[in-house]
């Protein structure tokens, strides 16, 4: 029989609760906060998202357009390449970024395209070489003044990346896989009141033979609608359905209690509505934070049903003309690769810090922590990623940058602990 997830009992009754509580308290003392209007649905993050352009490039102007060439070059050492426990395999690594974005110049609506490649070469582990690239679109049509529609489309080839809350199986070699991405919204304003709806869809497909239980079509709608009940202040509310269908049936389960060879299909439906604040305080502070419920239902008795409290936060803090503040926070369910749990209820909760030396020198640091928790099965990850980097700009043209990361994960799953460092030295070149 299929049985729900009750997140407030054992062990794990504290974690949800702080998460609830920090969220809550952010959202709280964003109601003191002066605000312009309230925040509009976004749109996939997508190729043209990827390749933006940085905000000191010139670009080359044809015609209605603009186009914004970049040239990303690394070199960096990585003392784990592989994100494992034992067997760690150290290497020195380049990568090589080309792209290309190209945005309209013109008054009203806009269009950009862009495209990019991003190939990373190991000196030793040649194995591990990859090939990611890309192209896509997207653009806004101002209907009437206080109506606008929003689309999205791209398609890319990438990588599954070592070491993320979802590990590839039974990958001695890289994962790669084609991901098709359209997405659609709609905006509208009357007096007080802000109204968006929208729809977006992606689908998975990977290369490998072995992967293929994970090729899936993700579909969902959204709908938000937000008040300003006093000039400055607002709020919203919002509501999401999606719906997962996989391909193929999932990896076999383990036996027993199952027969051998079972597959089952880890196709699912939920929801999550949500309640937040949009702001922004004398242009120090602006952003969103939002709390909720969120429900994933499978339809296979096999997999349990993910269900609890949903949060996010996306707050920019700027305490002097100099320094920047991120503070970051999201729970959502994602699809898991372990055969028992259908989903993982993953959160995740970072602070970024952003500061210029000089005109010239940027310093910058980031910290996050994640929980993942594999609904179904007794797994459960804990990690965090700390980072510190520079970057110099040398000039409109060229950009220097030196970066150390550190990754380390915690499971209660054996063989799943790692830690990972990784230090890389850079320059983009521009126009």
């Amino acid at each position: 029989m299929k049985t729900n997830r009750t997140l407030a009992s054992g062990a794990n009754a504290v974690r949800p609760a702080g998460y609830f509580l920090l969220a809550f308290s952010l959202l709280v003392s964003l109601l003191f906060a002066p605000l312009a209007s309230a925040q509009e649905l976004s749109l996939l993050s997508g190729v043209t998202d990827r390749v933006a352009a940085d905000d000191d490039a010139v670009g080359t102007k044809l015609g209605g357009f603009t186009a914004y060439p970049k040239l990303g070059l690394s070199a960096g050492y990585d003392d784990n390449i592989l994100a494992t426990e034992t067997n760690q395999r150290s290497d020195a690594r380049f990568q090589i970024d080309p792209s290309l974005a190209y945005d309209s110049n013109w008054s009203s609506n806009s269009l950009s395209l862009g495209g990019f490649l991003s190939s990373r070469l190991y000196s030793t582990e040649t194995s591990q070489d990859s090939l990611d690239w890309g192209f896509g679109g997207s653009g806004q049509l101002d209907v009437l003044t206080d109506t606008n529609i929003q689309a999205m489309v791209g398609y890319q080839n990438l990588t599954d990346p070592r070491g993320g809350v979802n590990d590839p199986v039974n990958a001695p070699d890289p994962v790669q896989y084609d991901l098709l991405q359209a997405g659609l919204v709609g905006n509208h304003s009357v007096n007080k009141i802000d109204l968006s709806v929208g729809a977006d869809f992606q689908q998975y497909d990977y290369d490998e033979a072995s992967q293929n239980y994970r090729d899936r079509d993700l579909w969902s709608i959204s709908g938000q609608g937000g008040f300003t009940f006093s000039p400055g202040y607002s709020a919203f509310v919002r509501g999401t359905y999606n719906k997962r269908d996989f391909d193929n049936l999932s990896a076999p389960l383990p036996a027993p209690p199952n027969p051998p060879g079972t597959f089952v299909t880890q196709d699912s439906s939920g929801y999550d509505v949500a309640v937040g604040i949009a702001s922004e305080i004398t242009n120090l502070i602006s952003g969103e934070a939002y709390i909720g419920y969120l429900d994933q239902d499978y339809d296979s008795p096999s997999f349990e049903d993910v269900d609890g409290v949903s949060f996010g936060v996306n707050l920019e803090w700027a305490p002097s003309k100099l320094t920047t503040v991120r503070l970051t926070g999201s729970r959502e369910v994602v699809d898991s690769t372990n055969p028992i749990a259908g989903g993982i209820f993953y959160s995740l909760a970072g602070i970024g810090v952003e500061h210029e030396l000089t005109k010239d020198v940027e310093l910058k640091g980031d910290f996050s922590y994640y929980n993942g928790d594999y609904v179904g099965s007794t797994r459960e990850d804990n990690g965090y990623r700390f980072s510190l980097g520079a970057d110099y700009r040398l000039s409109r043209q060229v950009h220097l940058d030196l970066l150390y990361s550190y990754d380390d994960r915690d499971s209660n799953a054996a063989g799943q602990d790692y830690t990972r460092n990784l230090v890389t030295v850079g320059v983009t070149l521009q126009h």
